[in-house]
C-alpha cells in the first residue's frame, strides 16, 4: 500500500522481511521528507499496529491521526497492540476501546440510514 493520505503526506509500506521480524513496515513522508513511521501486521479482515512514531521535530501536525484515519477506511478491524502509557488518550480520541490494559480495537460501525 502506498497512498497519499493528506497534502503531500504519503504513507509508504516497505517489503515485509523476515530480517525485520515479518512486520509490516510503513514510512511516512511530507513533501519527500521522512517525517515518521509505523510497523504493523496486515491479516485477513483486519490491521494490527504494533508501534507508530512520529518523529519530534514533526510531532503536533495531525500526521498520525492521518494514518489511522486512513486505515479506517481501508479495514473493518484495527487493533492497537501493545499500547503505552502515554498513548491510550490518543487511541481514545481516535474511536478505540480499550479490550485490555495495552490493546485497543476499533471496529466499523455500520451508517444508520
Amino acid at each position: 500500500m502506498n497512498a497519499l493520505i493528506g497534502p503531500g503526506l504519503n504513507l509508504i509500506q516497505r517489503p515485509r522481511s523476515h530480517d525485520l521480524g515479518d512486520y509490516d513496515w510503513f514510512d511516512l513522508e511530507k513533501d519527500g521528507t521522512p517525517v515518521g513511521k509505523s510497523r504493523c501486521r496486515i491479516e485477513e479482515g483486519a490491521f494490527t499496529v504494533f508501534s507508530i512514531m512520529v518523529y519530534p521535530e514533526y510531532e503536533g501536525n495531525g500526521y498520525a491521526r492521518a494514518v489511522i484515519d486512513h486505515l479506517k477506511t481501508l479495514y473493518p478491524v484495527i487493533v492497537a497492540d501493545r499500547v503505552r502509557y502515554t498513548a491510550r488518550a490518543f487511541w481514545t480520541r481516535m474511536g478505540f476501546a480499550a479490550e485490555t490494559i495495552d490493546r485497543y480495537v476499533w471496529t466499523s460501525r455500520p451508517r444508520s440510514r
